[in-house]
């Protein structure tokens, strides 16, 4: 939104795709149900994801709770 022609309100996309930088190994017998593990996204934020997830996936986060929607193929 603008006023005067300057910008006094923005809109962000309510989910954004992120690359894992880094995330922890997965325990022996943790299952996705029952836990998710610490991720560092390139943007530079900490989330957590489950544990099918590794380095290098494309996910989707939402932006308004900063927590994992979905992995991107």
């Amino acid at each position: 939104s603008l006023l005067d022609e300057k910008p006094i309100a923005i809109e962000l996309p309510k989910n954004i795709e992120c690359i894992v930088d880094t995330t922890d190994a997965v325990v022996k017998g943790q299952t996705a149900a029952s836990s998710y593990k610490p991720a560092k996204l390139n943007i530079g934020i900490n989330i957590t994801v489950p544990p099918f997830i590794e380095s290098g996936d494309q996910i989707v986060i939402d932006t308004r709770t900063l927590k994992y929607v979905k992995k991107n193929k």
